[in-house]
């Protein structure tokens, strides 16, 4: 019966990690051998980050950093609105790409979206990396430095690498969004943390996912949507490489953990010339675009882009119990505004 009971459990155990092992699977190569994890161990390192919404910095990097003569490429990560660096789907992929060799920059920053902690983070980085005191002491790469954030995290993303917008926006050679919100969301009352994607010059990788809350349905538009979010950044970026695509069955919260591989892939690829790492992205074979676990992959030279490819019906939105609720609060503010501007004008 002992016996019987524990190849259950085993059965149970196994069935629970086939969707994880089964979404980069052996049919995509290339997915399959970034979604595997490198061949560094990791360790981390926390900085008092000395700002007040924000405790601290942590770094994660490859062990062998500690002892090695090599220079190691930069990866600034941005969290999502609310969340921390300790949230489970961030320690994952911090670990990961640290495990591919890249030093990963993060913080506890629950409202990352103007990208001011990412350019605060990079340059404590930077800083280290001058430092006799310090791990990191000659040990960066100056010239292999990306950015990347899931959710509100990708307004960071554009707005951290805004050329004109923060100083060290030239340093990044990089970037890929995860379930990024679109424009107008960014610049709304509910997250006030506006970009411009035409300041972005370099190389991107925009991803979102297929359900509801990421791409919308009649009544709204979603928080990443093809067409207002993935297509209109892709046409708005200053540079020729841009690929986006959406991953089928995903939706806001899912996209960040099943896009993990090809983020790790993008960014050994445009960051460090890695030729097998190109193969996913680059030529008519590319495997992202093969790819069954996705969708709507487009570049910029695609002549197929779809037309007004978002279902929001601006009438039917009126009704719909968000766009009401986002009403509500634009109202509330504009009458907070008015009270204080006719209290101190008495």
């Amino acid at each position: 019966m002992k016996k019987v009971v524990s190849i259950l459990i085993c059965a149970v155990l196994f069935a629970g990690l086939l969707p994880i092992c089964s979404f980069a699977s052996e049919s995509w190569p290339i997915e399959a051998h970034y979604a595997a994890t490198g061949s560094h161990s990791v360790k981390t390192l926390t900085v008092d980050s000395g700002e007040k919404d924000y405790k601290h910095y942590k770094f994660w990097y490859p062990a062998d950093l500690e002892t090695s003569n090599a220079q190691f490429p930069v990866i600034v990560f941005n969290n999502g609105t609310g969340m921390k660096d300790d949230a489970k789907d961030t320690v994952d992929m911090m670990n990961h790409l640290a495990s591919w060799g890249f030093v990963c920059v993060t913080n506890d920053h629950t409202a990352t979206g103007n990208g001011d902690s990412a350019s605060k983070g990079l340059d404590l980085l930077l800083a280290l990396n001058e430092n006799v005191e310090s791990v990191f002491c000659g040990k960066i790469n100056r010239e292999q430095i990306g950015v990347t954030g899931h959710s509100q995290g990708g307004s960071a993303t554009i707005n951290a690498a805004s050329v004109g917008k923060y100083e060290n926006a030239v340093l990044y050679k990089s970037i890929c969004t995860v379930s990024a919100p679109h424009s107008e969301l960014a610049a709304s009352p509910l997250q006030n943390t506006p970009y411009d994607a035409s300041k972005v010059q370099v190389p991107a990788l925009l991803i979102g996912g297929t359900g509801v809350f990421d791409a919308g349905t009649k009544t709204s538009s979603g928080i990443s949507p093809l067409g207002m979010a993935l297509i209109a950044n892709m046409k708005a970026i200053s540079n020729d490489t841009v690929i986006i695509g959406r991953i089928k069955n995903s939706d806001h919260g899912d996209t960040q953990p099943k896009s993990i591989a090809y983020v790790t892939a993008w960014f050994s690829y445009t960051l460090l010339g890695d030729e097998y790492a190109a193969g996913a992205f680059v030529g008519d074979n590319a495997e992202i675009y093969r790819n069954d676990k996705w969708q709507d992959v487009y570049n910029k030279q695609s002549e197929d882009l779809p037309e007004n490819p978002d279902p929001y019906d601006p009438d039917a939105a009126n009704e719909n119990i968000f766009t009401r609720i986002i009403n509500a609060i634009k109202s509330l503010l504009s009458k907070i505004k008015e009270f204080f501007r006719n209290l101190f004008n008495r």
